[in-house]
Order: structure tokens, then sequence, then C-alpha cells
């Protein structure tokens, strides 16, 4: 009787395990609404938008990805990116760098951000505006 309440619990837990592994990586999973931040770059507004698409499991590197679209905005125009970051396994939060060039949306120079991503979403840590090392965030 001991021995089968045993293999239950131990299948159980696996089961708990599996489930629970399932919820963080599976790209089907809800998120969280997206985050944005406003700055001024070359005395011009802009905006950036970032949506937590999902995060998966990359068995070959033993790290979680998550895909973020970045949407970056100014009066005039706007241009949409996808954000591939790699997270270290075993913690539920982390940080990652990201760059995001500003061309597209007719400004010169290149956002250096670091993002903090939870299971939830991603948000701008800190910003740097390169040429020139400006610290925007």
């Amino acid at each position: 009787m001991k021995s089968s309440r045993s293999a239950h619990r131990r299948r159980f837990a696996g089961l708990l395990a599996i489930a629970i592994t399932l919820a963080f990586a599976s790209p089907a999973v809800a998120r969280a609404a997206c985050t944005s931040e406003a700055f001024t770059v070359e005395g011009s507004p802009l905006s950036i938008e970032l949506c937590l698409t999902s995060v998966t499991l990359d068995p070959s590197t033993s790290s979680r990805i998550a895909h973020v679209t970045a949407t970056t905005s100014t009066a005039n125009r706007s241009a949409t990116a996808q954000l591939a970051l790699l997270l270290p396994m075993g913690s539920t939060a982390a940080h990652a760098p990201a760059t995001i060039e500003l061309a597209p949306v007719g400004l010169v120079g290149t956002l250096h951000l670091t993002l903090h991503v939870t299971p939830n979403s991603a948000s701008i840590d800190s910003a740097l505006l390169t040429p020139g090392a400006v610290i925007v965030k």
C-alpha cells in the first residue's frame, strides 16, 4: 500500500513539474498588456512600445528565448522590429540587451536598451543613444 501511494506522489510531482514548465514556455500563454516609454531624441518625441509575444525554451542552449515586438514611433513614422532575447533559466525575471535602429523612423542613431523581462511583460530599464553615448533613460 505504501509503495502505491509513493508511486502516485512521484507521478503527481512529475506532472506538476511539466505543467509549470509548459506554463512558462508555451507561446499560447496569454501575456500582459504592452508597455510603452516616451523619449526625446534629436529634439523629436519618440515612443517605444514593447509587447512580449512568447517565451520559449531553447534546449540546445538551456535557456529561454523571449520574443518581443518593438514598435518605435515619431509624429510622422513608425517601425516595428521583432526581438529575440536570450534569457537564463532558473529565474522568472531577467535583463537582456536589445538594439533598435532609428533610421526607419527618420532619426539618426541607434538605441541600445537594457530590457527587464518577466513572464508577463518587457520594459525598458535603461537606454543609451549612439553615436555620442547619450543617456536617454
